[in-house]
């Protein structure tokens, strides 16, 4: 699937068993430490049995060699929000281009991380109709202080600081 950039997204569509269309659509998204067909797969062929065209796609950057998905894009394994969502946008978009997609019903499925995305593009792209955000996270600094021990925070903070710079002159960091 074409995203911005000539980069190019690794999706499934799941289409109904009948040819009785236009459907009602979801499209659906992963976290930052899943791709597609780790956990989404079996709900996508579930909402397709029900009479969904479902699309699931992998981020950007998510490729094997991160141990993620088949996304296109570099860096490999990198996580911006925002590219997602704009992404995520271009896979509605992908979407309403399916002659068996009714794009009057399309809905949003995302999960943990792709779930916070899921409530910022049901609240800021009006042709969403409907919305699930399964175990979303709402504030990153909020989950990353959670899962970081407090005596490692600051050496992150300082790789996070330290791979800002790198990237500004065009190097990256591991």
């Amino acid at each position: 699937m074409p995203a911005a950039d000539n980069i190019q997204l690794h999706a499934w569509v799941f289409r109904p068993p009948t040819d009785d269309g236009p459907f009602p659509a979801i499209t659906m998204a992963h976290g930052f430490a899943g791709a597609q067909y780790q956990s989404l797969q079996g709900y996508a062929e579930r909402f397709s049995q029900s009479g969904f065209v479902v699309l699931v796609h992998d981020h950007r950057g998510f490729g094997l060699n991160r141990g993620f998905g088949l996304s296109g894009g570099e860096p490999r394994g990198d996580i911006d929000s925002w590219q997602q969502v704009a992404d995520w946008r271009r896979a509605i978009s992908f979407l309403e281009s399916l002659d068996d997609v009714d794009v009057h019903r399309i809905g949003l499925w995302g999960s943990s991380y792709a779930g916070g995305h899921a409530i910022v593009l049901a609240a800021t792209d009006r042709r969403i109709k409907a919305v699930v955000a399964q175990v979303p996270t709402i504030s990153g600094y909020e989950q990353g202080l959670r899962r970081v021990p407090s005596d490692r925070k600051r050496a992150l903070e300082d790789r996070f600081d330290d791979d800002e710079r790198a990237q500004l002159t065009g190097y990256q960091t591991e």
